[in-house]
């Protein structure tokens, strides 16, 4: 896997050159904030075609997201099936100059930001719905505790996943 740190890409933008540059994030989380010259395709809407629609065999796109965690997933999973070469933003938009940014709209908060709200929120009603309500909703505590558990032995968020289709963090 390619990578280059969001300083790098940022002096290639003010030294004149125009990379492809692929963001993963929401279309909320882009609306907020994003390099004007970047191309907004969210972490599993699309496939190789929707890249190779962009590039050209040889050339080299920029995957970045809000750090680089979902740019590294999406390089992994695209790996191979793609002609051009694809590099992972260290860092992602928070590193990038602040001044090659567009800022429009809200702040929105971040997807990670929103699983942990959502996983604690669940384990505190889960706890509190088994002490005053039913026992067995101590379960929904446990469920939730194998779900980080899973997601973290698999370096993947299936919570996440469901999160990045809600409304608000649709554009």
């Amino acid at each position: 896997m390619l990578r280059i740190t969001a300083s790098e890409l940022s002096q290639k933008i003010q030294q004149g050159e125009r990379p492809l540059i692929i963001d993963v994030r929401t279309p909320a989380e882009y609306a907020a904030v994003h390099l004007p010259a970047s191309h907004n395709l969210p972490m599993g809407t699309f496939g190789p075609d929707a890249i190779s629609a962009l590039a050209k065999a040889g050339d080299q796109v920029f995957l970045m997201c809000r750090t680089q965690r979902r740019a590294e997933m999406v390089c992994q999973q695209l790996t191979g099936q793609l002609e051009c070469e694809l590099v992972v933003v260290d860092g992602g938009v928070e590193q990038v100059e602040p001044a090659l940014l567009a800022r429009q709209g809200r702040e929105v908060m971040g997807l990670d930001r929103q699983v942990r709200i959502a996983a604690g929120s669940l384990v505190v009603l889960g706890v509190a719905g088994g002490f005053f309500v039913a026992p067995w909703l101590f379960g929904l505590s446990g469920f939730v505790g194998a779900g980080l558990v899973f997601s973290g032995l698999t370096d993947t968020c299936p919570m996440g996943s469901v999160i990045s289709r809600m409304p608000w963090n649709q554009a």
